[in-house]
């Protein structure tokens, strides 16, 4: 059994190896770097030869079969029915030698992962809570849309100058759709039967421990809800009572509206 475990893993590895630099695809695409792999894609900077620019393109992975060939199919979808400055547009879409393709706008900057853990950022209480209630106009307007993101991490958050965009709606599902375990569910998609708008703000929970914890010298990639918190962060009680919420240690906001009442609240 261990054998066959590693040989599969050898097999994906080499079906899902990247394209090399200088790679050109359908005559327009040409590979300028690698950016990464995921769970379920590849990413590429192209530049658009048609028009010069650069571009971002995602591969559905190949190991993962059907399953990121849909999850690449429902992005496409999701991306096409949001028109927002701060979410990347998808240009296209097309297949190539049996492969699925997406291209999206590139956005220039870091992410905030990026900013804490290679740049050395550190926010404070209040710049936090700004920096959140402006990423909350952006993930209204996803609700308001009626998707829910699934996938807020600050590996999916960009600072490009004063301009904060939300990236990667792989995950994205329509609000009061099954919650798919096909593909892995972890803690965040297991706290409702549903997709539910307490899915992303349980997340945004996450996301403002990891911008408080900047400063704090044990600062970790990962920030678990028994970690001690409540001990190690210095906060007001307004902000401890909005974490409580978010992760629902005391009964959590159920739309984004009562969570950014309680966040304006506190920034007034």
């Amino acid at each position: 059994m261990d054998l066959i475990e590693y040989l599969k893993g050898v097999y994906e590895a080499w079906i899902d190896y990247p394209k090399r630099e200088g790679t050109v695809i359908t005559n327009k695409y040409r590979i300028q770097h690698f950016l990464g792999i995921g769970s379920y894609g590849l990413t590429y900077i192209c530049l658009d030869m048609d028009t010069g620019q650069e571009v971002v393109l995602k591969q559905a992975k190949p190991s993962k079969g059907t399953v990121s060939r849909d999850l690449l199919c429902r992005e496409i979808y999701v991306l096409g029915r949001l028109r927002h400055p701060s979410i990347q547009r998808c240009l296209a879409s097309f297949e190539y030698k049996n492969q699925l393709y997406m291209v999206t706008e590139y956005v220039n900057g870091q992410t905030v992962e990026d900013l804490i853990f290679e740049r050395g950022a550190v926010f404070s209480e209040k710049e936090t809570l700004c920096f959140v209630h402006r990423l909350m106009e952006i993930l209204s307007y996803v609700h308001e849309q009626g998707f829910v993101h699934f996938d807020i991490r600050i590996p999916n958050v960009i600072l490009d100058g004063d301009q904060i965009h939300l990236i990667d709606f792989g995950l994205a599902c329509r609000l009061g759709e099954p919650i798919c375990t096909d593909f892995g569910a972890d803690e965040e998609t297991t706290l409702s039967r549903t997709v539910e708008a307490p899915n992303d703000l349980y997340a945004i929970g996450h996301f403002i421990l990891f911008m408080l914890y900047s400063g704090y010298d044990s600062c970790t990639l990962e920030v678990e809800l028994n970690s001690g918190w409540e001990d190690e962060l210095t906060v007001s009680p307004m902000t401890k009572h909005i974490l409580r919420k978010l992760l629902q240690i005391d009964p959590p906001y159920m739309d984004t509206q009562q969570f950014v009442r309680d966040l304006e609240q506190w920034l007034d």
